[in-house]
């Protein structure tokens, strides 16, 4: 009868350890998903830009953005970025990829990224209090340490995979 009860009590402290550790890991990096491909982890996360947390934002025609490939900058308070960044001593900088211009679909690709970089550029013109959700890779410059992410470099970039802007979290299929 003794050992049921101590069993009872070591699972319901193996429980609440583990809700615990969840709460803990959940609380450090809240909106940080990982995804695994080819044995590799990319942490990404979906982001609201806002007037306020964008100091700049790169300035083109439509013709000069699909010149570029779809490729621009923004520049992020570092202190409303939900990702420490104990290197940066300034902004973040948030770039859109470059896309090729000879791959299959690359004008459907930049056309998107047009769409995205427009939607930004009117939020920093808007006298509402409005907000853009963005989905950002933080791969390469990014390190796991005792479950909190921290960036090692002020660059982070939009999610893109194989020249596409992805307006989502999580695997991609």
């Amino acid at each position: 009868m003794l050992n049921i009860k101590f069993n009872k009590i070591i699972y319901l402290l193996f429980m609440l350890l583990g809700f615990l550790f969840i709460s803990a890991c959940n609380a450090t990096s809240p909106s940080v998903v990982t995804s695994i491909t080819n044995n590799n982890a990319y942490y990404h996360l979906k982001y609201s830009l806002t007037k306020e947390n964008i100091t700049y934002i790169d300035s083109f025609t439509g013709e000069q953005f699909i010149i570029n490939g779809g490729q621009f900058e923004i520049r992020l308070k570092k202190s409303e970025f939900p990702i420490s960044s104990p290197n940066c001593k300034s902004d973040l900088i948030l770039r859109m990829p470059w896309t090729n211009p000879e791959i299959v679909n690359s004008y459907i690709f930049i056309a998107e990224k047009y769409e995205v970089f427009h939607y930004i550029q009117n939020l920093t013109k808007s006298s509402q209090p409005n907000a853009v959700d963005i989905y950002v890779e933080l791969n390469p410059y990014v390190e796991l340490k005792e479950g909190e992410f921290s960036l090692t470099q002020c660059n982070i970039y939009f999610r893109q995979s194989k020249g596409q802007y992805i307006s989502k979290i999580g695997n991609l299929k």
